[in-house]
């Protein structure tokens, strides 16, 4: 009997090679279909809920790469994040370059010192890797460099005299963007304090970027208990200066109550109450986290897991793997050092589920980060 997973002798299966053009033209394209299918089988295996921990580590250094650079998420515009922490992710980037159409490096820190605004970070600026990532598909730039702007260790008066000093709100602006036209960005993205309370501050921004053909990325907390976010009025006020918005959709369980890292329904629950209609949708980037979460429950404690760490972690321990069929995220469970831990991590099924949304509800992605994940993952993109 014929075994599809067995290579194909045609010595066994037929004593003669026909001369017939037909039939061997239809042998040929019977061939072609069973090594297509099997190839099918070995890409499908690891978007099953019944996943097991040999799956992940045999499959998950293995990509497309005849079709790296492809973009297949139809949802709208992808932005990566990348960290100097994680160089890997610089490496990604370049492999996969054109599913990404922003790449965020996260490089500076914003510091007030007396009625001045400075930068630090600039020297993990790397003018050579940015010409790498850059590309032009179809006429549409891709990996457009946008990298993060954050305010660091600022306090509530920082902010205070940000909003009422005279003219501190253009010198603030004048050195973001003096920053982005020397190094050639296409924009940046911003994270700062709580957006609704700095309106003047992001609009003023956004039209002085605007003014230089350049793009402004705003970060903004999902919707979670005791978290101010905003509402639907003031996320399509802020669309009219603001280009996209990256959404946190990640750390969605608590170090006391072990669970997932973004539960679905709940990534729903935020495209709804940013968008409740699709105006001004495709401005919204879905927050993905490429890491995993390992619980410590008996300490009420919680550290991420990074792609290496997960394989590492189930080499060792072999873990039984488990779907949450609501929360659509996979889990396990191990022991060390008599310590019991819970370990919640993206796979290609749970990564499959949310790009499925955000394709729904034709929202972009932003993916925190990318030298964090398993490299398969972005075959799914």
């Amino acid at each position: 009997m014929f075994d599809p997973h067995q290579p194909l002798s045609l010595s066994k299966t037929m004593p003669i090679f026909p001369s017939n053009i037909f039939l061997r033209s239809s042998l040929l394209v019977f061939i072609f279909v069973l090594i297509g299918f099997k190839k099918v089988l070995s890409a499908e295996h690891s978007l099953l809920e019944a996943l097991k921990y040999g799956d992940i580590i045999a499959q998950h250094d293995k990509y497309d790469t005849q079709n790296a650079g492809i973009k297949h998420f139809e949802g709208g515009l992808t932005l990566a994040y990348v960290t100097p922490w994680n160089n890997h992710g610089y490496d990604i980037v370049k492999i996969f370059k054109g599913k990404f159409d922003y790449v965020s490096p996260v490089w500076y820190n914003i510091h007030r010192r007396s009625n001045r605004y400075e930068l630090s970070g600039g020297h993990d600026v790397d003018q050579n890797w940015i010409k790498e990532v850059r590309i032009e598909i179809d006429g549409q730039k891709r990996g457009k460099i946008v990298p993060r702007f954050r305010s660091e260790g600022w306090a509530e008066h920082d902010y205070k005299a940000l909003l009422t000093e005279f003219n501190s709100i253009k010198a603030f602006t004048k050195v973001l963007v003096e920053e982005c036209r020397k190094q050639n960005f296409d924009g940046l993205v911003l994270e700062m304090g709580i957006p609704t309370l700095l309106r003047d501050v992001i609009q003023e921004l956004g039209d002085a970027l605007h003014k230089q053909s350049k793009e402004l990325i705003l970060v903004i907390n999902p919707k979670k208990p005791n978290t101010p976010i905003f509402t639907a009025g003031q996320f399509e006020d802020f669309s009219m200066f603001v280009d996209r918005f990256s959404l946190m959709t990640y750390d969605y369980s608590p170090a006391e109550k072990p669970g997932p890292s973004a539960n679905v329904d709940w990534i729903e629950d935020n495209i709804l109450a940013f968008t409740p209609t699709y105006r001004n949708r495709d401005k919204l980037l879905v927050g993905l986290n490429m890491y995993g979460t390992n619980f410590i429950p008996s300490q009420q404690r919680q550290q991420p897991i990074l792609g290496n760490s997960l394989i590492q972690t189930l080499k060792k321990h072999k873990s039984t793997i488990k779907w949450d069929p609501e929360a659509k995220e996979h889990h396990f469970e191990y022991e060390e050092s008599s310590i019991k831990r819970t370990v919640w991590f993206p796979t290609l099924k749970s990564l499959d589920a949310r790009l499925n949304l955000a394709e729904d509800y034709s929202t972009g992605l932003s993916l925190w980060e990318v030298g964090q994940g398993l490299d398969y993952f972005y075959d799914l993109l």
